[in-house]
């Protein structure tokens, strides 16, 4: 769930503000640390632990030179939280190659073996280390045989191999120009646009709106797409067969509501999973729906779905949990001790707004289950008198091992207890999940051609 973005001037312009603009708008997929990385004749660096307006001061940007580069804001779900594990990382052979990555490759000890085997040692605990280190291996085995286009065509093609997980990945080669690519499924989210003679690569469409790039299409699964700096743009489909399975809990929490993925708004699929979760609330609750008095969202991600809500049930929206707008994203924290203290500066309570009242809580989703724990126990304290719980996804069951950080099940409330098990440990009058078809049903409604998802957390299959 990190945010990469890459960017290259056919004009030959520099690049640095709007590579800088499109991190700052995926800041929200990755707060750990960030890094810009910018090319022409030379090879210019700069990358720190921190949020992207820390990291970068305008006098650092404009240390930065080039006409294509690459950027990275960083969520850890593997590896250590040191200055090593900041992208990009760059080697100089064969040709003098960047990458970014955003995903995660699960057999990173094999594949590290295989690595040293070649005596090449990481400097980091990586994975995106690790996939830079194979594809130049494996680019090096080939310089003296193929020209660089046919050479990165097969690489790619054994690394999709050899790699069992998620990848997005962006490589800048200097002197050459940018290569994007997505694993055969299309996992994470890869997207380009047009402005002028700029071409700008990101995770999430957001980037693009907002600094006005058009034309906007995906990397597409088992996709290879060469930004030449000589004008030419080249798509090569390295892997024809492969069933794209996009990550469905882009559309739940990690992206943000302006962008759009696969034709899909994801303010508007929020909207659309609001109705089914209260479709679902009106046969679940029957008259018990008269006693409650609000629909309460708990910010930010959750507020679209429970607008529907309240309008399908005609109960009031309240806000009645507030958000500090300068605490970060609890969920992508690296750590239980500092996601229970953000939630504590995070969500605040109005005081005597709901005392007395019974109210509908809507969230978009319950991982491990502190933040609600959290809210739960706070609007007691205000004598809040029933509360029931809705979420917009259905229970989180398993690990995910494509790049959000749910490394082991034992952390998952829903895997630890039945749905009334965890309604008696939040103390709470009420509980209720989305319905996994319902959930896949909100997305289709907006785009039908969209026929698989990857929806591992819930199920437990995974796809490679």
């Amino acid at each position: 769930m990190c945010g990469i973005a890459g960017l290259i001037d056919f004009s030959k312009e520099n690049i640095i503000e709007d590579l800088y603009e499109a991190i700052f708008h995926l800041q929200h997929r990755g707060q750990d640390s960030c890094g810009i990385s910018t090319a022409n004749k030379k090879l210019y660096t700069i990358k720190g632990q921190g949020l992207v307006r820390y990291v970068f001061s305008v006098e650092k940007l404009m240390k930065l030179r080039g006409f294509l580069g690459l950027g990275h804001v960083r969520y850890p779900t593997t590896g250590n939280i040191t200055y090593n594990e900041i992208q990009p990382f760059y080697l100089n052979r064969p040709y003098g190659i960047s990458i970014v990555h955003n995903g995660n490759i699960y057999n990173f000890m094999e594949l590290k073996e295989y690595l040293e085997d070649k005596d090449i040692h990481l400097n980091s605990t990586s994975d995106s280390e690790l996939l830079l280190n194979l594809i130049s291996y494996e680019l090096e085995l080939n310089t003296k045989h193929m020209n660089l286009e046919d050479n990165l065509h097969f690489v790619i093609k054994k690394i999709a191999i050899m790699c069992k997980g998620a990848y997005s990945v962006i490589l800048m080669i200097q002197n050459y120009g940018l290569i994007a690519f997505r694993d055969i499924h299309g996992i994470r989210p890869l997207i380009y646009g047009k402005k002028g003679n700029k071409y700008l690569i990101s995770s999430e469409s957001i980037c693009q709106q907002s600094l006005e790039y058009n034309e906007l299409k995906n990397v597409e699964n088992g996709e290879m797409i060469i930004f030449r700096k000589d004008r030419l743009i080249k798509k090569i489909k390295y892997e024809e067969n492969s069933v794209y399975t996009p990550c469905i809990f882009e559309f739940i929490y990690i992206s943000r509501c302006e962008s759009v993925i696969d034709k899909v708004s994801v303010y508007l699929a929020r909207v659309k999973m609001g109705k089914y979760l209260a479709y679902n609330l009106k046969e679940s609750l029957g008259d018990k729906l008269n006693d409650i008095d609000f629909v309460v969202p708990i910010p930010d991600t959750s507020r679209p779905s429970a607008i529907v809500v309240s309008k399908i049930l005609n109960i009031p929206y309240y806000e009645i949990i507030t958000k500090n707008r300068y605490v970060s994203r609890t969920f992508i924290m690296d750590n239980e001790k500092r996601r229970r203290t953000s939630v504590k500066r995070k969500l605040g309570i109005v005081d005597g707004l709901a005392e007395g009242k019974n109210i509908l809580l809507i969230d978009d989703s319950i991982v491990r289950g502190n933040t609600i724990k959290h809210v739960i126990e706070r609007l007691k304290k205000y004598k809040i008198n029933k509360i029931y719980v809705a979420s917009c996804s259905p229970p989180i069951r398993y690990k995910n091992v494509y790049g959000i950080d749910i490394p082991t099940r034992e952390e998952l409330i829903a895997n630890k207890m039945s749905i009334k098990d965890i309604k008696e440990y939040l103390g709470i009058d009420g509980l209720f999940f989305q319905k996994t078809e319902d959930l896949i049903r909100a997305i289709q409604d907006i785009n039908p051609e969209l026929k698989n998802f990857d929806l591992s957390v819930f199920n437990g299959e995974y796809i490679i």
